[in-house]
This record gives C-alpha cells, structure tokens and sequence, in this order.
C-alpha cells in the first residue's frame, strides 16, 4: 500500500422500496380500506390464490382481472412457534406463525394466531381474521387470527397452565349513568364529570368520565377470564394517555408477559382502547393466579 493512501471503514445503508403489482398492491388495498381479504381464482381449473397472484401455477392461466371476496374464517393448516428475536418480526417472540387454509381458498395464508396457549395451539384449528385497529398498507392489516372457538379462559388458569402470550378482553360502552354511579361509589363529585357547563370551559369541551372508571373494566378480566376466578391482583399500575367521553365504548385487554417461578406470581401488560382504535390507558398488574383445585 503507498504511503499516501488510507482506509475509512463504515455501514453502507441502501433503503429501498419495491412494488406490489397490480395484484397484490389490490389485496393491500382491499385489507386497508375494506378490511376485506382478497383472493384470485382460477378461471380455468377453479383453483382458488390466497394472496391473490397473477398467474395460475397449475395451468398457467392469466389471473390479473381475477377477484373474489374471502371469508375472514379459516383452518390452520400447520405451524410453528418463532421463539428467536430479530428486529424485522412484528411482535415480540415466542409467538405462533402458522399457515392458515381460508374458507373457500385452496392455498394457506401465512400469518400470526394469538389468544391460545403455545402447548394447546394444532392443525386442524379453527381461527378468524382480527383486522388492524391503525393501517400501515402491509398484510399486518390483519394483525392476527385468533380461535374461532372457546377455549377454558372462563375457568380460571392455574400458574402451570398459563403461558406467556395469552390474553384476553371485555368490552363495554361508558354511559352517562354509569358515570352518575361512580361518582356516588366512589365520592368523586368534580363538576369536570358532571355538570356540562363547567366542563365545556376545560381543555375537553365536555364532561369525560372519571379516569379509575374505563379503568375498574380490567377486573372482569383478571377476575373471570385470565388468569379468571380466584386470581388476587397484588398491584396495578396504570398511565392515562387520552379522556374517556361519554358513549365512548372501551375495551380492557390483559396479556400474560411474564411469570415469576419462586413466587408463583404473573406480570400481564395492560392496555385500554376505545371504538376509534385509539389508546385511552395503558398499564401493567401482577396477579397471584387461583390455586389448582383439590383432586
């Protein structure tokens, strides 16, 4: 090498970006606008494409003007559970990723199904399609399927059986009675929740509900679904992001994240979101599951 020279070592970054097609930039299209699920089929042999793709690979015919509406129902087909992490996936391992027969499609759709323990998740399953509260024009406009079918959530789940992942929700709509009704159970008169006039000069232009009520909809969940009857809560932390209004209907979701051996306890991420997808609270519990039963 000559003495005049010198050597600059660095990262190279080459973002880029490529086209869907036609066809696949139709099925992003129809999940983000429509939340519908789009397939091809074959004019030909009949043979049914999800997602959808521009040429027949049985008999080759041409399927770019193909379209045919699924339904959002299906079978899994086969999976398996992504346990390593890397920056690209979606959600934090371990999580399932199986491949998922739709009804009427003859070709699986590969995707991610929640809501069911890893040691109960099979072939033969039958799930359904939860759309994306907030689009990003990708396939993770659906964000996940989940059993079509009940499982024991209602039961209550010993430390044993619950696994990291599962979760679970109630929903209801906030009305102006039951807001009445809070402010009697727990004292709290602040004009803010009550009188209209003062509350159309504060920063939300009308009365909101009390904060601690949208937030008391995470009982039913640790105390009849997950873990479910005979779970005591040890602690609950919560962060309001945005007010609860009056009609706003609000869905409380716990989601097992961690489970502590030497105590035998269960931490759960907590979130509250209203009708418009947007986040209200989030939060996280440790809970003591119930007991297992004597035999």
């Amino acid at each position: 090498m000559q003495s005049d020279c010198f050597v600059v070592e660095g990262k190279l970054a080459l973002p880029y970006q490529y086209f869907a097609g036609k066809t696949g930039s139709r099925f992003l299209i129809a999940l983000r606008d429509e939340k519908k699920i789009l397939g091809a089929k074959c004019p030909t042999c009949n043979k049914v494409f999800v997602p959808p793709r521009a040429t027949c690979e049985k008999c080759f015919s041409k399927l770019t003007d193909s379209r045919v509406e699924l339904k959002p129902t299906g079978t899994v087909t086969n999976f398996t559970v992504i346990r390593y992490e890397e920056p690209y996936q979606p959600i934090k391992p371990p999580y399932i990723l199986a491949q998922i027969r739709l009804d009427g499609a003859d070709t699986p759709l590969t995707h991610i199904v929640r809501g069911i323990p890893i040691s109960q998740m099979k072939t033969g399953l039958k799930v359904k399609a939860v759309f994306a509260k907030k689009t990003t024009s990708t396939i993770m406009d659906i964000d996940h399927f989940q059993p079509d079918e009940k499982f024991k959530m209602e039961i209550g789940y010993t430390f044993d059986e619950l696994e990291i992942g599962m979760s679970a929700s109630f929903t209801k709509t906030i009305s102006e009675t039951d807001v009445y009704l809070f402010a009697g159970i727990s004292g709290d008169f602040n004009p803010m929740h009550l009188n209209e006039e003062y509350a159309k000069k504060t920063p939300f232009g009308t009365r909101i509900a009390h904060g601690a009520l949208p937030q008391c909809l995470i009982a039913p969940v640790l105390g009849m679904k997950l873990p479910g009857l005979g779970t005591v809560a040890l602690e609950i932390n919560t962060r309001f992001k945005a007010p609860t209004y009056f009609g706003d209907t609000i869905t409380a979701t716990g989601e097992i994240i961690e489970k502590i051996e030497k105590k035998k306890w269960v931490r759960m991420a907590l979130s509250w979101t209203n009708q418009k997808g947007e986040r209200v609270a989030e939060g996280s519990a440790l809970v003591i599951p119930p007991a297992p039963l004597p035999e």
